[in-house]
């Protein structure tokens, strides 16, 4: 059954596009550089909402790759950190923050792939 099923998902999965094409090495120093610099900028960011040090929201960054909502998750951490809640405001302009964060990430992809 499980070979059925298998099977039956191939032409599927091979009609799907495949990841990008691998960027030559220029293209990915330059992501890279680029997704530090959008990296550090919310670090700086959050830490001013927060009213704490850049190594301490850098502590208190989860994994993203492994969290569904990593600026709840950070917002947590912080408050556990700083030993108090963050203000409302304060949650509001750090997920702001969070979203410019991901868009920025995402033109900066986008830009190194050639689109």
């Amino acid at each position: 059954m499980w070979a059925v099923l298998a099977s039956a998902a191939a032409p599927e999965a091979a009609a799907q596009p495949g990841p990008a094409a691998a960027m030559d090495p220029a293209r990915t120093a330059s992501l890279s550089a680029a997704s530090r610099r959008i990296e550090d900028h919310f670090v700086a960011e959050v830490a001013r909402i927060a009213g704490t040090t850049p190594d301490r929201v850098r502590r208190a960054m989860p994994d993203e790759r492994r969290i569904t909502s990593a600026a709840s998750r950070l917002i947590s951490a912080l408050e556990v950190d700083l030993g108090a809640p963050l203000t409302p405001e304060q949650q509001t302009e750090i997920l702001e923050a969070d979203q410019a964060r991901k868009l920025s990430l995402m033109k900066a992809r986008e830009a190194a792939r050639g689109r």
